[in-house]
């Protein structure tokens, strides 16, 4: 439920709590040692080996993606979200406890009991200040901004309902209905046929539908209309819903709801996917740094102009961020987009060409061995963007998109895909039902070996310079 925050700061959260689990693991020996309990302890003996280390750090990361503290922290109350931890913390210190009964018996129990009760007291004192500064920003005008679809009883009951948990973080600006509606300080902001108009214009961040059963049509078309604006879309469900959905059923503080437009990724998924993306994006920062010295000195000195270019691209679920590249275009480039662009034989959109004369003759030796995407890997290292995943699109072609062709935004944007390892450039450009159906391949059959497979195919691809102009 909490994309917007959500999939990234969950992930955020649960790296850190890793981290700071080690920390007490590591700062249980010198408690053993420096506290006068228990037998003394000769200092090489509290220190443990480097295989406990990855033993507590994969011990932490798989029941804490299991239980969810993490996510609860933001989603719960905070009885609920205080218990979650507990329970994490507690099942990974027994699951450890009994690793080293198996194998490591010589470790100090009372050091063990430092670094379980140091853990807990570090966890909970981390998550409650993480928790007490959202709850700050929410009051300071960083809620989340919710619209009602629909009226009737059951939008006046989520508004009392979420009048009482206003550490939920949703500020209901109001409601899209076909009839009266009156309930607190929640204005009526039209019909539901101009959803789509209010959520634009009250730059709305969730929907949530209460419309009866019998209007599930409209739900639908609705949902459709909304596929160009990054928002999420929600919606209450009836007892068949709750038997029969699909989707999980969320809650948002406390009351249930189904997610219309829930990603492709499941959580577990998603935090070994940016936990990678982490690690690869930094490694290769470091290994290209000389090369990207290089190439900025290079383009400074062949054209004038700015060494990078700061693209805005549309990402994950419609959300905009500026997508970095070197530039290899000259600096009006931007301007003479009109001079290149062509449409197909049924109108559709092609605005990439082999002789662009926009180019520059550096840019197209970059362009031919991909070393302007370099600098995606800040894209990568933010967050905005994948070392694998649909390629983000540029707004004015998603403009033209197909309602079905936004289903390519319900996973990260990325630097390489499917697409690009199976012809690039010479397969029909974004708006072609041949790209997207790439796209939604990737999506359909993801797992992380999957995105191994395409990095390992990629290397080859750019090797080759395969389809690149």
């Amino acid at each position: 439920m909490f994309e917007r925050l959500g999939y990234r700061l969950t992930g955020s959260v649960l790296l850190w709590d890793v981290l700071l689990t080690l920390l007490c693991l590591r700062g249980a020996a010198s408690v053993r040692i420096q506290l006068g309990f228990g037998k003394d302890l000769a200092p090489q003996h509290a220190q443990l080996p480097w295989e406990l280390y990855l033993a507590v750090g994969v011990i932490w990361t798989i029941i804490f993606l299991i239980l969810t503290p993490q996510r609860a922290l933001f989603s719960r109350s905070l009885i609920e979200a205080t218990g979650r931890l507990v329970a994490a913390v507690a099942l990974s210190a027994l699951t450890f406890a009994g690793l080293l009964y198996l194998s490591y018996r010589g470790v100090s129990r009372l050091q063990f009991l430092y670094f379980a009760g140091g853990n807990l007291v570090v966890l909970l004192a981390f998550h409650m200040l993480l928790r007490s500064y959202f709850h700050l920003r929410h009051r300071n005008g960083w809620q989340r901004r919710v619209l009602l679809v629909g009226g009737g009883p059951t939008a006046q009951q989520l508004v009392q309902e979420f009048a009482r948990r206003p550490w939920a973080g949703v500020n209901i600006i109001g409601c899209a209905s076909d009839g009266p509606f009156s309930e607190g300080n929640t204005d009526w902001l039209g019909p539901v046929e101009a959803t789509g108009q209010i959520v634009a214009e009250h730059q709305i961040d969730e929907v949530i539908f209460t419309l009866p059963p019998q209007q599930q049509d409209q739900i639908a078309h609705i949902s459709l209309q909304l596929q160009q604006q990054p928002v999420m879309l929600h919606m209450v469900p009836g007892v068949l819903d709750l038997a029969f959905a699909r989707t999980s059923v969320e809650t948002l503080g406390g009351i249930p709801l189904i997610s219309l437009r829930e990603s492709a990724l499941s959580e577990p998924q998603r935090v070994l996917k940016r936990l990678f993306d982490l690690s690869g994006s930094l490694l290769l920062i470091l290994l290209f740094l000389p090369l990207l010295l290089l190439i900025a000195l290079l383009i400074k000195l062949d054209s004038p102009g700015p060494v990078f270019l700061l693209q805005e691209r549309i990402g994950e679920h419609g959300r905009r961020f500026k997508m970095i590249k070197f530039r290899s275009m000259y600096q009006d480039a931007e301007k003479r987009w009109q001079e290149v662009v062509q449409r197909d034989a049924c109108g559709r959109l092609i605005y990439k060409s082999r002789d662009d004369p926009r180019v520059t003759s550096l840019g197209r030796k970059l362009r031919r061995t991909s070393l302007d995407e370099l600098p995606q890997l800040f894209n990568v290292l933010r967050g905005e963007m994948s070392l694998v995943g649909p390629r983000p699109e540029m707004p004015y072609i998603a403009a033209e998109y197909e309602p079905w062709q936004w289903q390519r935004f319900r996973v990260p944007p990325g630097m390489t895909g499917w697409w690009q390892v199976n012809g690039r450039s010479e397969k029909p450009m974004h708006l072609h039902t041949e790209k997207t159906e790439d796209d939604l391949y990737y999506i359909q059959n993801y797992s992380f070996w999957l995105d191994v497979r395409i990095l390992m195919r990629t290397v080859a691809v750019v090797l080759s310079s395969h389809g690149a102009y």
